[in-house]
């Protein structure tokens, strides 16, 4: 049972793998269907935030939520925002140490809404942060597959926000860890 359960394991995260190639393909040729409609960028920050309090909870890693008063709404995909921005909260709560803090936030400037991920893990060597969101490409090539993921979620959350007309950037922060920001124009 114990080579069954293993072998197991591995066809899901090559299952996972296959999947994730295929809607990379398709997003980088344009021919991944989108449902856009106006959405509310507050609301779905909430629900990526509340999707990753267990996850964040059990490596005891702060999972914090800064929303601005009002509503922001965009033109998107909400399924597709999900799981972009999803990619984001999963990355950092994957490299941070125990005891470190993530901030999803949402900040709206004159016709453009940004909704970030910061965290105070180790952040990103300069030299590496143009390679940030490349497919297959890991900080640390020595990294398992098991703790360094396969280096397609910030490829994927790229190619979803492009699509759809957003930005996607990435800096360190001069206190220490890594900010990911998405930008849209306000509907």
């Amino acid at each position: 049972e114990q080579h069954i359960a293993g072998a197991l394991e591995e066809t899901y995260l090559l299952e996972r793998l296959v999947e994730d190639l295929r809607l990379l393909t398709l997003a980088e040729a344009r021919q991944l269907p989108f449902d856009r409609r106006p959405m509310a960028l507050n609301d779905l920050a909430r629900r990526v935030v509340d999707l990753f309090c267990a996850e964040a909870e059990e490596k005891h890693i702060a999972l914090e939520l800064r929303l601005p008063p009002e509503t922001a709404i965009i033109v998107a995909d909400a399924q597709r925002m999900e799981q972009a921005v999803g990619n984001l909260v999963s990355n950092a709560l994957r490299y941070l140490p125990e005891g470190g803090w993530v901030q999803v936030a949402l900040d709206v400037t004159g016709s453009q809404v940004e909704i970030s991920v910061s965290d105070n893990g180790p952040g990103v060597a300069e030299a590496d942060l143009p390679r940030l969101f490349e497919r297959f490409w890991r900080a640390e090539s020595a990294r398992a597959r098991n703790t360094g993921g396969s280096g397609l979620g910030l490829a994927i959350a790229r190619e979803l926000v492009e699509a759809q007309g957003g930005s996607i950037s990435a800096r360190n922060r001069p206190e220490g860890g890594l900010r990911v920001a998405i930008v849209f124009p306000i509907s």
